[in-house]
């Protein structure tokens, strides 16, 4: 069992917490104290979801469009000006890759684009406020996709065939792979930040409590669910279950280096220690990706 902290007088960004398990990370974030900073696309969505959150008063919206490269350097600029940011969970992106294959930010395709090099691009320029907390922690978001689908190495950014489930399979691959370098890559320089990686398990919508303006089920599939719940219990979860280990990768008291969170039975349960697939961890692919995200960002990632 994962014992988890307060979290008052800290600062936290989510990435996609206007909807899904964003959302819910935020509000498990906000319900042990923290201070929100809930990103999305829409400030009418950043507000409701705000309004559900314990302490709305605390919060504040942040807008970024992770498609839009300008718009994710507007926020990484904004996140680093805050005084000081404790936390950095890159939880947003394409969750159904498009049916044929299409360009996206930074010029790869649209879902390795979308929710890895654009959430790097952010951190990169957000990480002179994550410096300046005494102990910040960075929160990438894999999935248990990548024990169905291996990672493959010649076709990571669809440069040989494209498949949108493969696509967004590569796109996890990817994440993990650059969450545990950057762990790396952190300890080497010193740094006080941490990265931490973590996978949400399945979750699915019937499951899901409602928040009004945010997640609503018809009555008939409220009903639906309180049968479904034991029956499927060891393959789905509600995504306010899924969203327990991004939360606890956040507030655990006390990590192991290059930690992997998610839940107990893979796809569902408390949140715990896990294990990820071999490549995930492996220090040569980690520091391929590296090298060339920051070829493909023409940046260094950490400076």
């Amino acid at each position: 069992m994962i014992e988890l902290e307060r979290l008052e007088g800290r600062i936290v960004a989510v990435t996609g917490a206007t909807s899904g398990i964003g959302y819910f990370v935020a509000e498990g974030l906000a319900g042990l104290g923290a201070e929100v900073i809930v990103v999305g696309r829409s400030e009418e969505r950043g507000r409701i979801a705000i309004d559900h959150l314990p302490h709305p008063e605390r919060h504040r919206f942040l807008a970024m469009d992770l498609t839009d490269v300008d718009s994710v350097r507007r926020a990484g600029g904004e996140l680093r000006d805050t005084r000081h940011l404790d936390g950095l969970v890159m939880n947003a992106g394409l969750i159904a890759a498009p049916k044929s294959y299409t360009q996206g930010p930074f010029g790869v395709e649209v879902t390795v684009g979308t929710n890895v090099l654009s959430h790097v691009e952010l951190l990169r320029l957000a990480l002179p406020s994550l410096e300046r907390a005494p102990h910040a922690r960075v929160v990438s978001i894999g999935s248990m996709l990548t024990r169905r689908i291996p990672f493959d190495q010649s076709n990571w950014l669809a440069q040989q065939y494209y498949r949108p489930r493969v696509a967004y399979a590569m796109s996890k691959h990817a994440t993990e792979i650059l969450g545990f370098e950057l762990s790396r890559q952190l300890r080497a320089k010193g740094s006080s930040v941490e990265s931490i990686v973590a996978h949400p398990g399945g979750a699915i919508d019937a499951l899901t409590p409602d928040r009004s303006g945010i997640h609503t089920r018809p009555g008939v599939l409220r009903l639906a669910a309180r049968m479904l719940t034991p029956v499927v219990s060891s393959l789905a979860q509600g995504k306010d279950s899924a969203a327990e280990p991004a939360v606890a990768a956040i507030a655990a008291s006390d990590l192991p280096s290059e930690a992997y969170i998610g839940p107990q039975r893979v796809a569902s349960g408390p949140a715990s220690i896990a294990t990820p697939v071999s490549t995930s961890q492996d220090p040569e692919l980690g520091s391929l990706l590296w090298h060339e995200a920051e070829r493909i960002l023409q940046a260094p990632i950490l400076t």
